[in-house]
């Protein structure tokens, strides 16, 4: 049960933590409503508004640190489950040596 709550808040949060996002998105959008270009590393990005170009690389941002969150996540899941074998083996061996002394 406590699982299911913590799925169930998890869930709510993202679901808030999503709404801001848009919300802070919209609101800078609507405040810097000025058309510009940009330059980046020579390639020329198509007119739009500041608003637009802010949103974007707020939201660029945002999905760069989830990504690397999940790397680092995966990173750590994939070392525990090598000690996890790691243990589970030395486990069997101890196993199978207290059955051969007995």
């Amino acid at each position: 049960m406590f699982q299911k709550l913590i799925g169930w808040l998890r869930g709510v949060f993202i679901i808030l933590w999503l709404v801001a996002v848009l919300v802070i998105g919209a609101w800078v959008g609507f405040y810097n409503a000025d058309y510009t270009t940009l330059n980046i590393l020579g390639f020329q990005l198509p007119e739009m508004t500041i608003g637009f170009y802010l949103c974007l690389t707020f939201a660029v941002g945002v999905g760069l640190g989830w990504f690397g969150t999940w790397v680092l996540a995966q990173g750590k899941l994939y070392s525990r489950k090598r000690e996890l074998g790691k243990v589970q083996k030395e486990v069997g061996k101890l196993r199978t040596a207290q059955v051969q002394e007995t």
